[in-house]
């Protein structure tokens, strides 16, 4: 029963000062619903990540240009070094590739009516779907007689989708890209998180955007899907013998290209998220134990102002431990309010801000009531001994 009248008691003090408490509360609120944001938005990205990696599969390796050097230094811009007989010669000469699909991407400015849309080209062959399990959602993709026909034919990613055409299907409507009139014959569905912002581009044959588009010979990269159960490295081996051959380097000569899996670059954006994602947890737990500040604050002032409230129960036969019990409840309440304050405001805001009102991190919720109840009872603990160790008599004589 002692605990149920503390707990009255702990009610009464805090609608008693209730801008006080409310400001205490809002404190410990944003710190649990700042946590709670940033693990919901951690978990979608990790759903979306983990979506695009088994979609990538991890047998196919990225073969792009190296970069090129100045004086010994290595600058930021690319070497024009990859071509089509390289992607040729590595399916040929090397018994761990499967296939390869030779890229070249640059920038631009796609035009629909009145909208204009800023974004990336990709040249590449049909090859490429079956590759990155990438088909489109609605119509289909370029075929080979239109690859060999350099036909100005393109597919749309959802970001330039959306931008051109709003919801409205963009199949069988025509676009112009640099300048060029191209017809629409598929969309390419949400790709999610990943390397170079994957849904803003536009794809066609590589013919086209070589030829037609941007006048050039050369590759961006090249895509080695390797055979089922093939050796890393044994793959890259070939492909380091081929390139190295085809480009006529000395032995004393670095490679002039680079080579990686392709689920290498989803992989190092999962693990740059994780890292952002802690980090802002670490500032939400900062604003947490300011928020505890707050409640030791709220509780010291407190004990301040019933300190005679202190006397009267000391003097009537409470004993040190259950002034000490009253305001650890009183702290704790204030902790655990705050927090579920926090977690209704932090799923409502993640509702309306991220869609993600259906995602409930149970476990998180828990860690907050129990980090919250811990961040009241500590910040409650020091004010709480001083109103037990008050002296009657001098409790009883304050004003």
């Amino acid at each position: 029963m002692a605990i149920f009248v503390n707990i009255a008691i702990a009610f009464h003090s805090l609608r008693s000062n209730p801008l006080r408490s409310g400001l205490t509360l809002t404190g410990i609120a944003v710190g649990i619903a700042a946590v709670l944001y940033v693990v919901v938005l951690g978990q979608i990205t990790q759903e979306r990540i983990n979506e695009r990696l088994e979609s990538l599969g991890s047998n196919v390796l990225v073969i792009r240009p190296g970069y090129s050097r100045m004086r010994g230094v290595r600058t930021g811009a690319s070497v024009v070094n990859l071509t089509w007989q390289d992607s040729r010669d590595i399916v040929t000469g090397s018994e761990m590739i499967l296939s390869t699909v030779p890229i070249y991407s640059g920038q631009g400015n796609a035009e629909y009516r009145d909208r204009t849309w800023s974004t990336r080209v990709t040249g590449t062959t049909p090859q490429y779907a079956v590759i990155n399990n990438d088909f489109p959602i609605d119509g289909r993709f370029f075929t080979e007689e239109e690859l060999a026909g350099r036909s100005q034919v393109c597919l749309l990613g959802a970001t330039v989708h959306e931008k051109l055409f709003g919801s409205g299907s963009p199949v069988g409507e025509s676009i112009f890209l640099n300048s060029k009139r191209f017809l629409v014959i598929g969309l390419l569905g949400v790709k999610g998180e990943g390397w170079s912002s994957p849904d803003d581009q536009v794809f066609m044959p590589i013919t086209t955007a070589q030829e037609r588009l941007y006048g050039v010979d050369h590759l961006s990269s090249i895509l080695a899907q390797m055979n089922e159960g093939g050796s890393d490295d044994e793959a890259l081996f070939d492909i380091e013998t081929i390139l190295r051959r085809n480009h006529r380097l000395r032995e004393d000569q670095d490679n002039d290209f680079r080579v990686r899996r392709q689920d290498f670059f989803l992989s190092t954006i999962q693990d740059t998220n994780a890292e952002i994602a802690n980090f802002i947890v670490l500032i939400a737990f900062v604003s947490l134990a300011v928020g505890g500040i707050g409640i030791a604050n709220v509780m010291l002032v407190s004990v301040t102002e019933r300190t005679r409230e202190i006397g009267i129960r000391r003097a009537m036969g409470a004993r040190r431990k259950h002034i000490l019990t009253q305001f650890l409840v009183e702290a704790a309440i204030l902790g655990l309010f705050g927090g579920l304050l926090g977690i209704v405001g932090g799923m409502t805001f993640n509702h309306f801000n991220i869609g993600a009102g259906l995602i409930l991190p149970w476990n998180w919720i828990g860690y907050s009531f129990a980090i919250c109840a811990g961040i009241g009872v500590l910040a409650g603990l020091y004010p709480a001994m001083r109103a037990a160790k008050e002296d009657v008599i001098r409790a009883l004589h304050h004003e």
